[in-house]
């Protein structure tokens, strides 16, 4: 309004001199596990890979939201955020333990 370049909505980001919605990041996301699962994945697993990424990019954007919020937000179940934010949690133990030498 006052001559200055607005900047970008919260939920925006620029990456690569790109610009992504919300949206558009989810959906990268998803991508982005995709294309580290070998070739002869099924089309199920490839869609778990998809749904787990899109929760873990959630759950990483906003740590503290319930997840409810999460589960509306990924269109999944609330029992799904809760497996993935296991699954993450039980990562960041295992990094913690390595990191400091408790193998």
């Amino acid at each position: 309004m006052d001559g200055e370049p607005a900047g970008l909505p919260d939920t925006w980001t620029r990456s690569d001199g790109l610009t992504y919605c919300l949206s558009c990041r989810r959906a990268r996301a998803g991508e982005a596990a995709l294309d580290s699962a070998p070739e002869s994945t099924s089309p199920e697993d490839r869609a778990l890979r998809r749904r787990q990424a899109v929760i873990a990019f959630e759950i990483a954007r906003s740590p503290a939201a319930p997840n409810r919020a999460i589960a509306n937000a990924c269109r999944t179940t609330t029992h799904a955020v809760a497996s993935v934010r296991g699954t993450l949690a039980e990562h960041r133990s295992t990094a913690d333990h390595a990191a400091h030498g408790d193998a």
